[in-house]
């Protein structure tokens, strides 16, 4: 890559994937880096579509489990159950677009809070910009493998079923009471169980459907990811300036009042771009707080259930049900334990911070920089972190409670079943 390329953060290598994956799925806000042109235009009628598509794909699986629950248990109507909250999560996710603060938020990121744009503030600013690309390139290249992995697992083991069942066969020749298996099951006119022409129409369809739920789960979750890492090198800097903090420099010419003097000019210049960083870190966690408040919340939500369900499905522990659900489930898990882990980092990360500012040499400082390092140590003691519709702090906290709250569940449905 050139180097005048690597000025821009929308020319980073792990930038243009985010960009290009969440553009598939009009997820990215394009209108906040540029006026309307054709393509804009494009992608919003390609939005609306596509969330018209889902919002009726959601109605017809809903009629289809209520036609269903009349001949089928429960347990059967598991990957329904589940099938219903993805795409809750999905079109709740999609209409971030229309929200103008979710837009202004990553206007924000890409234009002022990117730690490419503070990379010459100084040495350890630079190397910890490097450190971070790193990091997000790598999570890039593990989210997007996650994402590909999911996608083919959900339907390549339909069709393997099929094939082991031996539907792909003359009518003729198939077997009696069998009929195709989808990824997704919805209510049409047409026949998708036992005419392969209706099956092949559905089975396109739920490839298209995954994949925009792919983006729609990993694509902005990764997003997500990459504005936190780039918040915990924030507080790294921040950190490193606190450690950094200059002490008092005697010369054999200068009276002790004047060096006294230069130095207290200098810790205040020194605390006020403390505060000043401080406040941008604090600022822009808000923003990230309010813009995905709703979405955290109802991603909870969906692991929450989903885990009972899932842990339902696979209990039979039949190599029918470990390959249809096994993949799944440890998907599923594998993103809420990333997602608890990646947002704990900034909670344990923030508490340093009251540490560091208490070993800021104050007592060397006049009465006036010791009310604003007070300021500083007051505003760096309150708890911060990512919450879930400004209440639930998500965290491994978080997690165990979920695993330990859908477990609990599990083993309940398990044992009405066996009564």
């Amino acid at each position: 890559m050139a180097k005048h390329s690597r000025e821009r953060v929308l020319d980073l290598d792990y930038m243009r994937v985010i960009r290009l994956c969440l553009d598939t799925a009009a997820h990215w806000p394009n209108e906040q880096f540029g006026p309307k042109t054709m393509r804009t235009r494009i992608l919003s009628m390609y939005h609306k579509s596509m969330l018209t598509l889902l919002i009726y794909a959601e109605i017809s699986a809903l009629f289809l489990v209520r036609v269903r629950m009349k001949t089928h248990d429960y347990i059967d109507l598991g990957q329904d159950y589940l099938s219903i909250l993805m795409s809750v999560v999905m079109i709740t996710r999609m209409t971030l677009i229309l929200q103008e603060k979710y837009g202004l938020l990553i206007k924000n990121f890409v234009s002022k809070f990117h730690l490419l744009k503070h990379k010459h503030d100084s040495e350890f600013a630079a190397k910890e910009n490097h450190r971070i690309n790193r990091i997000c390139r790598i999570a890039t290249l593990v989210i997007m493998i996650e994402c590909f992995m999911g996608q083919v697992m959900f339907n390549v083991v339909p069709i393997y079923v099929n094939i082991k069942a031996g539907l792909f066969t003359d009518r003729a020749h198939r077997p009696p009471n069998v009929t195709f298996v989808h990824s997704v099951n919805y209510y049409f006119i047409i026949d998708q169980y036992n005419d392969a022409i209706g099956y092949t129409i559905v089975s396109f369809l739920n490839a298209y459907i995954s994949y925009i739920c792919g983006v729609s789960f990993c694509g902005l979750d990764l997003l997500i990811y990459i504005i936190v890492f780039h918040i915990l090198g924030h507080i790294n800097i921040l950190v490193d300036k606190m450690r950094n903090f200059p002490r008092p420099k005697s010369l054999p010419d200068e009276s002790e009042e004047s060096s006294n003097k230069k130095y207290n000019e200098e810790a205040f210049e020194t605390l006020k771009n403390l505060i000043q960083h401080d406040q941008l870190i604090k600022e822009f966690l808000k923003d990230t707080s309010e813009t995905f408040g709703i979405t955290l919340c109802i991603c909870l939500l969906f692991h929450q259930v989903s885990g009972c369900i899932l842990l339902l499905e696979i209990s039979p522990m039949t190599a029918e049900a470990l390959t249809r659900y096994g993949p799944l489930i440890l998907v599923l898990y594998n993103q809420l334990i990333q997602m608890s882990v990646i947002f704990e980092l900034i909670s344990a990360k923030c508490n340093t911070l009251s540490d560091e500012a208490y070993e800021l040499p104050w007592e060397l400082m006049d009465t006036k920089n010791r009310k604003t390092m007070l300021l500083f140590l007051l505003n760096v003691q309150r708890p911060r972190g990512l919450k879930a519709c400004g209440l639930v702090s998500v965290g491994v906290l978080t997690m165990s409670q979920i695993l330990k709250t859908s477990i609990s569940y599990f083993l309940i449905l398990r044992t009405l079943g066996n009564v």
